[in-house]
């Protein structure tokens, strides 16, 4: 059964509010943002418009805050009985979920917390669990509606062909006015479309590029680090060295190293 450890209905928090988890938590976390808010997840960033769900695995790193004069939302922190099904169930996670009523989902939350915290026991876990359960396939019908309108883009076919392009020449600089202006489109909705489309901003796509350009010379060839990092695209050795370890997780050289063992 879903398990509800605790939550909140229609929070409300001055614009100084910043909520940062290094290690992650150790449950799931839902949020129905009430205000246009910020996100970093597992280091990836985007925005969240009002009305949104963002969903968090537990033990992932994070930090949000609201972009306007407060922060608002509903909020449940939750367990699962199989985790890796809830995972693979078709919803979409560490991005956000428009939906479409949200006033509908808000109930659902609010249900959940009445339910925990107001009804007598006999039934409470059964009812947490359903209302749980509704929620969660109003979620996946959110997610389905977004995927075909993806799809129906007349922008999403151009994107792919830009984003190949851009992982095989990771190297050069990019701006989002220089790849928006052939679409015609301004740079800030450039930056929306591309989020949209590939759950990942520009920036951090070119980052993640850039360093699976970067292993990719450390494994082929005996180029020295240094060389390496400016064919990559970095004027900055140090740069390149704190990107590298952020994404793989080790230096360049350890990384290096492990293929000669």
């Amino acid at each position: 059964m879903f398990t509800c450890l605790q939550g909140g209905y229609n929070t409300r928090h001055p614009r100084t509010f910043f909520n940062s988890r290094p290690q992650g938590s150790d449950h799931f976390l839902l949020l129905l943002v009430r205000t246009q808010t910020a996100f970093c997840i597992d280091g990836h960033s985007f925005a969240a418009e009002s009305g949104s769900i963002v969903l968090i695995h537990p033990n992932t790193p994070y930090r949000y805050h609201g972009t306007g004069s407060e922060y608002s939302d509903d909020w449940l922190s939750f367990l699962c009985p199989d985790p890796e099904a809830f995972r693979n169930s078709g919803i979409d996670f560490h991005m956000s979920i428009p939906i479409g009523n949200p006033d509908m989902s808000s109930s659902y939350i609010r249900q959940i917390l009445l339910e925990k915290s107001c009804i007598s026991e006999e039934y409470r876990n059964q009812n947490i669990h359903m209302l749980f359960c509704v929620l969660f396939n109003n979620l996946r019908l959110a997610c389905m509606k977004k995927a075909r309108d993806r799809l129906c883009s007349p922008y999403f076919s151009k994107m792919q062909n830009l984003r190949l392009s851009l992982a095989s020449e990771p190297y050069r600089e990019y701006t989002p006015a220089l790849l928006a202006g052939p679409m015609g489109i301004s740079a800030s909705y450039f930056q929306h479309l591309y989020t949209e489309f590939f759950h990942i901003s520009l920036r951090s796509d070119l980052i993640r590029m850039r360093i699976e350009y970067a292993k990719g010379l450390l494994q082929n060839t005996d180029m020295s680090i240094e060389d390496i990092a400016e064919a990559s695209g970095y004027s900055s050795k140090i740069h390149f060295y704190r990107q590298f370890r952020r994404i793989a997780g080790t230096t360049p050289s350890v990384y290096r190293s492990s293929f000669y063992q």
